[in-house]
């Protein structure tokens, strides 16, 4: 994941120094030092969808395509 200048909002920020002696972080587009933004949390809301029946709830399915809920009822459309 690239970090984020928040002065000018570019990203491309690297580490400066040596590897064994990092000493802190520079953006090369506004010179900004240890000007990252900190990492935003990840929502906790579930992604909710909606069964070919009209029943809702969490994706539980997602081939690359298309992600769905499957409510695993009796009827064809609800089940992979």
């Amino acid at each position: 994941m690239d970090m984020i200048c928040d002065r000018c909002g570019k990203t491309g920020i690297h580490w400066i120094g040596p590897l064994s002696n990092l000493t802190h972080t520079e953006c090369p587009h506004c010179g900004g030092q240890n000007c990252q933004r900190e990492d935003q949390p990840e929502n906790d809301e579930p992604e909710v969808a909606t069964c070919g029946c009209g029943a809702a709830g969490e994706v539980n399915y997602d081939d690359g395509n298309e992600q769905r809920y499957y409510c695993y009822s009796s009827l064809s459309m609800c089940s992979p």
